[in-house]
């Protein structure tokens, strides 16, 4: 399945800074596939195996911490859930 990971804080004023090349990385030796990030902006995309979003966020934040020292707080949500909240968005 699909999913974004939105990592909360991160490269914001000069705090939590994390390179999105390195947070990559991480994702993908946690496993996952297909991983795309946007810019500093702390969005992952990618695709897992794995359908419960709690040990999903749970997994990052371990990974996170490890890698990095930082206790990020992370959100994620499946393709789907996103798709449909960009559509409940009133074009005006």
């Amino acid at each position: 399945m699909r999913y974004e990971a939105l990592l909360r804080g991160i490269n914001v004023g000069g705090n939590n800074k994390i390179e999105m090349p390195r947070l990559k990385i991480l994702f993908e030796r946690l496993g996952y596939a297909d991983v795309l990030s946007y810019i500093n902006s702390g969005n992952i995309v990618f695709s897992s195996k794995i359908t419960n979003l709690k040990k999903l966020e749970a997994e990052i934040e371990k990974g996170i911490e490890a890698e990095f020292g930082l206790n990020i707080k992370t959100l994620v949500r499946s393709q789907i859930n996103i798709t449909g909240v960009c559509k409940a968005i009133p074009r005006g």
